[in-house]
């Protein structure tokens, strides 16, 4: 037990201190997952530090707001500083993205509507006695933001910024110079994710006008956070059709698992759950075909490795059309590849032969 909670496993991806997914146990059978975030025991002996994690930490928690995990308890326990916080099941947005190479500009708009609106909230967050809080997350970064099954946007890092180190990609040129920083520096970095989710192609002009003025290099020049979330907001109503929570939670089917590698169960049921959202889908748009691709491919992949020859070979076919239609040939090329696996599994061995083949002619 640590305090009144029981760490269940370490967390990744801490660079001060560490993190552990923990349960909060009560009275008959009370449970609540939260995230436990320790000051290691170097800056433990640092009263200063400790002080400043603490306040942090307090003012933090005044926030509730639906698009940022919130801090729920703070202090001591067996000689280490903690934190805890929410925790949010899903996947960050920087494991998306290490599966799709982009996202589509409504549904990374999307995102960053809702990550707008949060970061307004807390630079607005004002004491009892009126007086602005001044909180800025200072860490902001794909890392930082994290999608739900259920299409929920959620930034995480409010109260524990001390946890990273900043991303250099997303520092604002006066973080980067030392200087004191404030919520243009936030705004700054949402339009550093913006620009690493969004391709060029098809990206509308006022979506780039917008980015750009969130990542001017003069802080003075720059968006605020009601600002771009109002701007986004309009760039968003220009889409073909509105985006929908299901697009978004589709995305976290896509991305790396956060745990262990699956067992054959459990890869069995992941394979099943990727082929009921593919089946659901059927509006077809170029939207959501770029959303599908990635699934197919997952799909595929875990096919091979749990020697589905059969059924996934029929899915790549389907794949394979829909990578036609929109022109990419690296996920044609994929899809060929994957098919001639599959096949070979299945022992059909001079119809795998001609898919590899055909494989290789997209490369060539």
């Amino acid at each position: 037990m640590f305090g009144k909670y029981r760490l269940i496993r370490r967390l990744e991806g801490v660079d001060t201190g560490d993190a552990h997914l923990a349960k909060l146990v009560g009275l008959h059978g009370f449970e609540k997952h939260v995230v436990i975030w320790r000051v290691g025991e170097a800056p433990m002996r640092d009263t200063g530090l400790v002080d400043a994690v603490m306040l942090e930490a307090k003012q933090a928690a005044s926030l509730s707001h639906a698009n940022i995990a919130q801090v729920l308890d703070l202090g001591v326990a067996n000689g280490s500083c903690f934190v805890a916080t929410e925790y949010v099941p899903g996947h960050a947005l920087d494991s998306v993205l290490g599966i799709h190479s982009e996202l589509h500009w409504p549904l990374a708009v999307r995102i960053a509507v809702e990550v707008a609106g949060a970061l307004c909230y807390a630079h607005s967050r004002r004491t009892p006695y009126g007086e602005l809080l001044r909180l800025v997350h200072r860490r902001l970064s794909p890392g930082r933001i994290v999608l739900t099954s259920s299409g929920d946007v959620k930034v995480t890092g409010f109260g524990t910024p001390w946890a990273w180190n900043s991303v250099e990609e997303y520092r604002s040129p006066e973080r980067a110079r030392g200087e004191p920083v404030d919520g243009r520096a936030d705004v700054f970095a949402l339009g550093a994710v913006l620009r690493r989710c969004v391709a060029d192609a098809g990206v509308p002009d006022a979506l780039r006008e917008l980015i750009d003025r969130a990542m001017h290099r003069h802080p003075e020049h720059r968006l605020t956070a009601s600002e771009l979330r109002d701007g986004l907001t309009q760039v968003l109503h220009t889409a073909e059709r509105p985006v929908a929570p299901r697009e978004l939670a589709e995305l976290t089917l896509a991305a790396p698992a956060q745990s262990s590698a699956p067992t054959d169960d459990s890869i069995s049921n992941v394979i099943e759950r990727i082929e009921r959202t593919l089946d659901s889908m059927s509006l077809v748009t170029s939207g959501q075909v770029r959303t599908m691709l990635p699934l197919y491919e997952r799909l595929g992949r875990l096919c091979v490795e749990a020697n589905a020859g059969e059924r996934g070979a029929a899915r790549m076919t389907h794949a394979l059309d829909l990578a036609d239609g929109l022109g990419r040939d690296d996920y044609a090329a994929l899809f060929c590849r994957l098919r001639g696996e599959l096949l070979a599994q299945a022992n059909r061995t001079d119809e795998s032969r001609d898919w590899l083949e055909r494989a290789a002619t997209f490369r060539g």
